[in-house]
């Protein structure tokens, strides 16, 4: 059997604010094409640690590699060193995030909102950077918004452009922060359903989320996350079924009951 290449590899994990340990020795492999969903009780340190695999939040020690380089850090002969803000970007290039909050400029268009970093960021002209933009609008179901503003936008739709302006650069990897935490329920279907989608095409993806039937169905491996640490990992069926921790059963007794 060919071994499978490791997307996102992390080891020893471990970040702090202040005096607050928030990571504590995380280890965990994303490999092309999974779809894993972190998820555990608020405060349990799940976005941090996709923060901090995009470098957002800087890790204090263990080692992230993304695609084969390590992400925010150098090794020189004295010891490690922040990398540089171009080294950083290059690193990080391989990586699409979508976070809770859409982070739309209100006075651009929906194209010229999924356009911009293609064409700062990556030296996109401007009619490339449009055919690409429409194609990802196309691929999230808004097609005919481009010429929009984002305030004319619901929420979900305004989710969705955030899904396309990140899949318009091209990631290999695709990192979501609770992307439907901050909808109305009637319009978390939309923005699920395109992840689905990406899914189904072998878009790898690590998604912190409070939606465990999107969890159960759609991911191929789920993690439960306490106090800092993972404390069980598996495939969804595993761990829905049968948890092996009786933090994790708390954790979907308390779920089940607040689905009532």
């Amino acid at each position: 059997m060919t071994a499978r290449t490791a997307a996102i590899s992390v080891r020893g994990l471990q970040k702090r604010f202040g005096a607050k340990t928030v990571l504590s020795g995380i280890d965990l492999d994303i490999h092309t094409g999974d779809v894993t969903c972190i998820i555990g009780p608020s405060g349990s340190g799940k976005s941090t640690l996709l923060r901090s695999i995009a470098f957002l939040d800087p890790y204090d020690s263990g080692d992230v590699q993304v695609f084969g380089k390590m992400i925010g850090w150098r090794e020189t002969p004295l010891g490690r060193e922040r990398a540089g803000a171009k080294e950083l970007a290059e690193t990080r290039r391989p990586l699409g995030m979508v976070f809770q909050h859409f982070h739309l400029w209100p006075h651009m268009s929906v194209l010229d909102n999924v356009t911009l970093a293609l064409r700062l960021a990556h030296g996109a002209a401007r009619k490339q950077a449009e055919e690409t933009g429409r194609a990802m609008l196309e691929k999230v179901g808004l097609a005919t918004f481009a010429d929009r503003r984002p305030d004319s936008l619901s929420g979900g739709q305004k989710q969705r452009v955030a899904i396309a302006r990140a899949l318009a650069c091209k990631p290999k990897a695709m990192l979501f922060d609770e992307p439907t935490s901050a909808l109305d329920p009637e319009l978390v279907g939309e923005v699920l359903s395109v992840m689905k989608t990406l899914a189904a095409e072998g878009m790898t993806m690590v998604i912190v989320t409070h939606e465990m039937g999107f969890a159960a169905h759609a991911a191929n491996r789920v993690v439960f996350m306490d106090g800092g640490r993972i404390v069980e990992e598996g495939s969804p069926r595993a761990l829905f079924a049968e948890p092996k921790s009786m933090r994790l059963a708390q954790f979907l007794q308390t779920w089940r009951e607040r689905a009532l």
